[in-house]
């Protein structure tokens, strides 16, 4: 769930058109009664305003907390925030950013778990003998597939970013046994990108997967798999941007490439930062 911070109260009021006469009446008692509601149990809510715990789990839900031991948690963090404002200038200290550093750095420790040496010399051992990548992504994947490619290009790989499902059947219908097909999905489930990989591979082209799901269907169709850690259960995951997984993979892909033919890679790289300067 998203962490909200000092905006619970607030997110609570902007929320009342969702909510049923019993939700609001809900709504209003903790708006009015914050202290009392982060200390009862919700028995004891139910008691006091006479609705129903199943009631209070049902609102509790639709403020996107799994039930009220969550969003009495996230009132206790709210209350102890308004009581105890931050005065400190080091942000790590501030309660939610020390959260959303946490959250970060187990983005960055988990991909490193998942990300063998092995798989990353497999995967650039594809990107330098491919005529052409293709690299394919649809919503925020696609945004990702796009920096794939202003990054890749820069050092000579020969890339295009595909992010319209009709060019992505076209694209892949057009590739033989030199082309590389590289296709993003957190899920590994876009129907898109999985109907054009098996178009690819039906043309002889190799597949990478980059996903967060090892059994997907993306993953089982590709000759390669690189898995990104999934930010979707982290408690701050809400607050982190959906591409930040693929860039730090796409660092790893990018260094392991410029280190195995440096001298080329950044001959190449200046070359295209110089011509940016006319």
């Amino acid at each position: 769930m998203e962490y909200l911070g000092e905006n619970l109260l607030h997110g609570i009021l902007c929320s009342m058109e969702k909510f049923t006469s019993s939700e609001a009446e809900l709504a209003n008692y903790i708006i009015e009664h914050p202290e009392e509601v982060s200390q009862f149990s919700i028995s004891q809510i139910a008691k006091k305003t006479h609705i129903s715990p199943a009631t209070i789990t049902r609102f509790c839900q639709k403020l996107a907390f799994s039930g009220f031991n969550e969003f009495k948690h996230e009132l206790k963090r709210y209350l102890d925030l308004k009581n105890k404002p931050a005065t400190s200038s080091d942000i790590k200290e501030i309660d939610y950013f020390s959260k959303l550093y946490q959250t970060h750095l187990e983005i960055i420790e988990g991909t490193f778990r998942n990300i063998t040496y092995s798989g990353l010399q497999d995967a650039v051992s594809h990107l330098n003998s491919a005529k052409k990548v293709h690299v394919y992504g649809i919503g925020n994947s696609g945004i990702a597939a796009q920096e794939f490619k202003w990054k890749f290009f820069r050092i000579g790989i020969n890339v295009e970013a595909i992010t319209d499902p009709h060019q992505a059947v076209m694209e892949a219908a057009l590739m033989t046994k030199e082309s590389l097909m590289i296709g993003i999905s957190v899920s590994g489930e876009t129907e898109e990108v999985i109907n054009a990989g098996k178009i690819a591979k039906n043309h002889g082209a190799t597949v990478l997967a980059i996903t967060s799901e090892k059994t997907s269907k993306l993953a089982q169709l590709a000759d390669l798999t690189l898995l990104i850690t999934s930010k979707h259960n982290m408690y701050m995951g809400q607050n982190i941007s959906p591409t930040l997984p693929f860039f730090l993979l796409f660092d790893l892909l990018y260094t392991e490439l410029v280190a195995k033919d440096y001298l080329n890679r950044i001959v190449i790289r200046d070359k295209t930062l110089r011509a940016l300067d006319k």
